[in-house]
């Protein structure tokens, strides 16, 4: 008898772990989404502001043109910053990953022009790639996140046009 009540204790303690734990996955799994509505955002949402790309044109020029080309095309030993080549070389990567490489130049000089031109230029190349503006900045809190992923598509750049 007392085996049996042993037993049905050890039941009810174990089932109770597990419904705590069931309870305590549920209540992080609900607090994770409403905290982080972002996950759900995309590349299309418009990350960027028009301003922003025309900010991020002029420092593009002025610290990436020299290997990048001025029309982002880039060559063999700097590659292309828009258009199929570039979402090729990119595709599924995140927009942080992106971001990470952006600030790692230039070539021999990382780190050289300040955190908002390095978000410009962001928001430039995303331009250039025909991805839509909106009615906020890039921020380094979305500019460094895991999403939104960069699909792979054919798109036509601007200069093409």
């Amino acid at each position: 008898m007392v085996g049996l009540a042993y037993s049905l204790a050890m039941i009810r303690t174990a089932g109770g772990v597990l419904v705590g734990l069931s309870a305590g996955a549920w209540l992080l799994m609900t607090v994770a989404s409403a905290q982080s509505p972002a996950a759900a955002r995309s590349i299309r949402d418009g990350l960027f502001t028009e301003a922003q790309a025309a900010r991020g044109r002029l420092a593009y020029e002025k610290g990436c043109a020299e290997c990048h080309m001025a029309d982002l095309s880039g060559h063999e030993y700097a590659g292309s910053l828009a258009g199929f080549g570039f979402q090729l070389k990119w595709q599924d990567a995140s927009l942080g990953e992106l971001f990470g490489r952006i600030r790692s130049m230039p070539l021999g000089r990382p780190g050289s022009m300040s955190s908002q031109e390095y978000l410009d230029i962001l928001a430039y190349m995303l331009a250039k790639n025909t991805y839509p503006a909106g009615a906020n900045e890039l921020t380094a809190a979305v500019a460094s996140q895991r999403w939104p992923r960069i699909p792979i598509e054919r798109v036509i750049m601007e200069s093409a046009r």
